[in-house]
């Protein structure tokens, strides 16, 4: 009977050039020739999980909790890949595209052409591939799905990933259990899609209300003016009802503005790669005083933006 393990990566012993081997072999057959820079320290010590199916492969790695980018170039054909970090938000530059998750958020990218990713704290990177001749049955629920950012929080996802980690923990497995257990994993995409299409669907939900006005924050975060008068308005509703309902997700109208302004300026910063005087940056989504703004930035993250710069290797510029 053949029997399927997990492959049980490293140990706290392993020195930097063995950790980068392991990395850059796992990741090799999920996005191609991949390399990773650490902006403090190296890889030593990197552990991990890696699980394969000829219909399925996972991986968890267990990088180092500092920043670090992984460039990957693509393996050519059709492939899907799902990505997330668990320790902290993960920046993702595909093709022409920018995305921002937060901690636990999931994607679906195609794995044909190059990606490169950013931890800015670094920690556990989660990664499954999809075989192109897997995904066929299912191409038209993934067609929903690509280039698309799921929060933790979605059921279909958890699903998903709760499989995707019992996959991994379980010591010995034989084939024909192991199949099952992909197909399972495979029936949630349609699952998954049918999500998507219902969350797209208009509706007065409260949940739907809070993320219309999420929607609406992001396209006008570069407005130094956009006031919760401006949502009120757009929704039709009083300012004191909109506190009300940001209040019962734990934050405030400007608390939550604030931390998308000031996690879209750590995101700007460092994906800069011409060196843009920050001010510029800085005036460009929505702050007004660059005083204030250095101030909560380094409340928020424990640096200024300047050494955050310094520290990606750019020349530092007022």
């Amino acid at each position: 009977m053949e029997i399927i393990r997990p492959l049980k990566l490293g140990t706290i012993s392993l020195p930097d050039s063995e950790s980068r081997l392991v990395c850059r072999t796992i990741l090799l057959d999920m996005l191609g020739e991949a390399t990773i820079t650490v902006e403090d320290g190296d890889l030593a010590g990197v552990t991990g999980l890696f699980w394969k199916h000829v219909d399925l492969s996972l991986a968890t790695l267990y990088l180092p909790k500092t920043p670090l980018r992984l460039t990957a170039k693509g393996i050519g054909t059709p492939d899907i890949v799902m990505l997330r970090a668990t320790d902290g938000p993960l920046i993702i530059h595909h093709r022409k595209h920018t995305f921002t998750l937060a901690s636990r958020d999931v994607i679906l990218l195609p794995a044909d052409t190059s990606t490169d990713l950013v931890l800015p704290e670094g920690g556990r990177l989660d990664c499954a591939h999809l075989p192109h001749l897997a995904t066929v049955p299912f191409r038209k629920s993934l067609d929903s799905l690509l280039l698309r950012r799921f929060q933790a929080e979605c059921l279909p996802l958890q699903l998903l990933t709760n499989y995707a980690g019992y996959l991994l923990r379980q010591d010995n497995q034989d084939k024909d259990h192991a199949s099952m257990m992909v197909a399972h994993f495979y029936s949630l995409l349609p699952v998954l899609a049918q999500q998507v299409k219902e969350d797209a669907s208009p509706s007065d939900a409260p949940q739907n209300r809070v993320e219309s006005m999420k929607a609406l924050i992001e396209e006008k975060l570069a407005d130094g003016s956009f006031s919760i008068t401006d949502v009120a308005k757009h929704e039709g509703i009083t300012p004191r009802a909109i506190q009300k309902i940001f209040s019962r997700t734990g934050t405030t109208f400007s608390r939550y503005v604030l931390e998308r302004r000031l996690v879209l300026a750590k995101t700007l910063i460092l994906a800069d790669t011409v060196a843009t005087p920050i001010s510029q940056i800085v005036y460009s989504i929505g702050f007004n005083d660059l005083s204030y703004f250095n101030r909560t930035f380094r409340s928020r993250y424990g640096i200024r933006p300047t050494d955050l710069r310094r520290m990606t290797g750019q020349n530092e510029e007022a």
